[in-house]
């Protein structure tokens, strides 16, 4: 049986940030190639307009089974609804004793569906879907042109990232970069204590057309950049060839001295879905494919190379704010975030179609942020 490694860790003032990504084994020149471009997952995370940092920080490991990750559960508590009846433990009730304890359930199923009601006011589907830490692939498609975010957020911020817990649902062999690749995130983004500073910027926008509409949104381009710039240095982005709500690509050089070559990134995105759930709550979320290749090859006419990566990844956003009455007087936001990487079938490499196969389609590694959007 598989076993889920749960890392918590405590806060840390360090805050010097460094190149973060890990990527499945790969041969020594492609591995040192791509040593450099480590970044790559915070930059597809900030598209989303919200960027999640991996930040190391001093760490309590603990181990629980895959099943009880799946259902909730941890070492501590293996009963995670403890209100919940247990039932009768023999048969000889009377009528009037049985009449009793129907009438006990109907009071109590409609005090869990009031409760039910009443929590639904405050917390969405995606929220949910946080909290849980469900492993199951995302419920939603493509059910918006971008996402909306409330007037507030219009303006630049200075944003700042942390990592607060790693999950590896399918255990090492499955975690990105197998078992070395976990040591590698245990001690680059636990145990040194780094918080990623960047800036953010969110525009308002036109939808277009006869029944034209305002809106506000990530200004993706310019925030790629800055986290890049923050992550990987500043001239780490070559060209942004597209940048568009549904599809982003750009080349990424290495940091200088790294002997490291060029990767073209392509982000598309497949699914999207956003909601208001009060004036002070606004949830996001989006499932985006990213495919890294290498950006030039010194034969023109060779066939072209597979890509070095390619992942699918959900990132979902719970932001909160204290004050909504007037817009311009919001001048903080919290975020809660949670990234769960998916693999993605190979018909190329055997391998990779192998261990996606061993996935059975839960997240090979799930991460959670907090994440503090402050006015410049």
């Amino acid at each position: 049986m598989h076993e889920t490694y749960i890392i918590q860790r405590r806060l840390s003032s360090s805050s010097s940030p460094h190149n973060k990504i890990s990527l499945s084994p790969l041969s020594n020149d492609v591995y040192g190639m791509w040593y450099a471009m480590k970044n790559l997952l915070l930059l597809l995370m900030l598209i989303t307009g919200a960027t999640a940092y991996k930040s190391p920080i001093p760490l309590r490991l603990a181990a629980t089974t895959r099943s009880s990750a799946i259902e909730g559960h941890d070492d501590a508590s293996t009963n995670r609804f403890p209100y919940a009846a247990q039932g009768p433990r023999s048969s000889s009730h009377t009528i009037s004793d049985r009449r009793k304890v129907l009438s006990q359930i109907g009071l109590l199923t409609s005090f869990i569906a009031q409760s039910a009601n009443s929590q639904d006011l405050d917390q969405s589907i995606l929220e949910t879907r946080i909290l849980e830490n469900s492993l199951s692939p995302p419920p939603y498609r493509m059910e918006a042109t971008d996402i909306f975010y409330p007037t507030y957020f219009q303006g630049s911020w200075k944003a700042s990232s942390k990592t607060c817990e790693i999950y590896a649902p399918c255990g090492f062999e499955l975690f990105p970069g197998g078992k070395a690749g976990y040591d590698s995130a245990v001690q680059k983004e636990i145990k040194d204590g780094e918080v990623l500073e960047y800036k953010a910027r969110f525009v308002q926008r036109s939808s277009g057309g006869d029944n034209e509409s305002f809106y506000i949104a990530a200004d993706r381009e310019y925030n790629a950049k800055e986290i890049a710039k923050a992550a990987m240095g500043s001239f780490s982005v070559v060209d942004v060839p597209e940048a568009t709500p549904n599809r982003f690509s750009c080349i990424l050089a290495p940091p200088e001295g790294s002997g490291g070559s060029l990767v073209a990134v392509d982000i598309l995105a497949i699914a999207r879905k956003y909601e208001i759930v009060s004036p002070n709550k606004f949830c996001c979320s989006e499932v985006l494919r990213q495919i890294a290749s290498p950006a030039s090859r010194k034969n023109p006419n060779a066939p072209p190379t597979p890509p070095l990566s390619v992942k699918e990844i959900e990132t979902s956003s719970v932001y909160t704010v204290d004050n909504v009455e007037d817009s311009s007087m919001v001048k903080e936001i919290k975020c809660k975030q949670r990234t769960a990487t998916f693999l993605v079938p190979s018909q190329t490499d055997p391998k990779a179609f192998q261990m996606w196969q061993i996935s059975r389609g839960q997240p090979v590694d799930v991460r959670y942020y907090d994440v503090t959007f402050s006015r410049n």
